[in-house]
């Protein structure tokens, strides 16, 4: 769910006051962050701001969202994922012109992805990798993920990205001390990194609706294919839909988990299916040109009435 006006606010003048001591002269801001990066690219940002948006963001107008942000000359807006047919419309190009770049469906997953190697966090080349991430030191859903692996063969290259506060690596340790085959968990600690690390994955598993970088992780992975195995819980229940983009399951019982692991591993055909699904799920969502909109109209008169004072 988008966030709320206040949340997204308090978040723009944040990085706007970031973006008051940026020494480059161009800011890249990918994905989720985009509703805060327009906003302050249309009020006087002190650098040129490139936003990196999905298509799937903007569903199904993108001539709306350019023309919205036409009057800023600080920005410049990459849209990816969208199909060739659609690049080469003549209406788009004409609302795009030069300050936007177009990049046809087949090249829009590698910026989306954030382009991460995860052999850099010891997962071996080709390894079928399921991540989660946790942004609270007690969080059930590690456990639960943790406890799977009971169930699934040692022998076989799954592998598990835990994604969780440097506060939590002792507790989960410890756990993962208990498994076997230890060396198939690999902790890492930024957890602002993690929507594009689960999208990266082979299956996300999402468990905490009510966890704002959760929901940004599980938007992401759906938009670039990455099926998600989900708590059965509100909210979550809104957006996964059982064999169309992942799955439902009860988060107090992990056989169910680590089965549905090992089937999306055995099954590509079903891995693929799920993946078309999830696309396509993701292209329903309601654009997203409104909010941001609304988001640059009432930040701009917040600073409107600051200026009075």
């Amino acid at each position: 769910m988008p966030p709320s006006h206040g949340v997204g606010l308090r978040a723009a003048m944040a990085v706007r006051a970031k973006l008051a001591s940026w020494p480059a002269d161009i800011l890249y801001l990918d994905s989720v962050s985009s509703p805060y990066a327009i906003v302050l690219a249309t009020v006087a940002a002190p650098a040129k701001v490139v936003v990196r948006l999905s298509y799937l963001e903007c569903y199904p107008r993108p001539s709306v969202l350019a023309r919205a942000l036409y009057r800023s000359p600080r920005i410049e807006l990459i849209l990816s994922d969208i199909a060739p047919e659609r690049a080469h419309d003549q209406l788009t190009k004409r609302w795009l012109g030069n300050k936007i770049t177009v990049l046809p469906s087949g090249h829009s997953t590698d910026w989306y992805k954030m382009d991460v190697d995860l052999q850099a966090f010891g997962i071996p080349d080709g390894a079928f990798t399921v991540a989660i991430m946790s942004e609270r030191p007690d969080d059930a859903g590690l456990k639960w993920l943790i406890a799977c692996a009971h169930w699934i063969p040692m022998d076989l290259p799954i592998h598990f990205l835990l994604i969780a506060p440097e506060s939590s690596h002792g507790p989960v340790r410890r756990l993962i001390r208990k498994m076997p085959f230890t060396q198939r968990f690999h902790l890492y600690t930024n957890v602002e990194e993690a929507p594009g690390l689960l999208a990266s994955s082979s299956v996300a598993v999402i468990t905490d609706w009510g966890a704002e970088l959760q929901r940004r992780a599980c938007m992401q992975c759906l938009a670039v294919g990455v099926p998600v195995l989900g708590a059965d819980a509100a909210g979550i229940r809104d957006v996964i839909q059982p064999e169309v983009n992942g799955e439902l399951l009860a988060a107090d019982d992990p056989e169910p988990l680590a089965h549905s692991i090992f089937e999306l591993y055995e099954d590509k055909e079903r891995r693929a299916m799920l993946s078309v699904g999830a696309r396509r799920s993701a292209r329903q969502w309601p654009s997203m040109h409104q909010q941001l909109l609304q988001m640059r109209s009432a930040f701009e008169r917040v600073l409107a009435a600051s200026s009075k004072q």
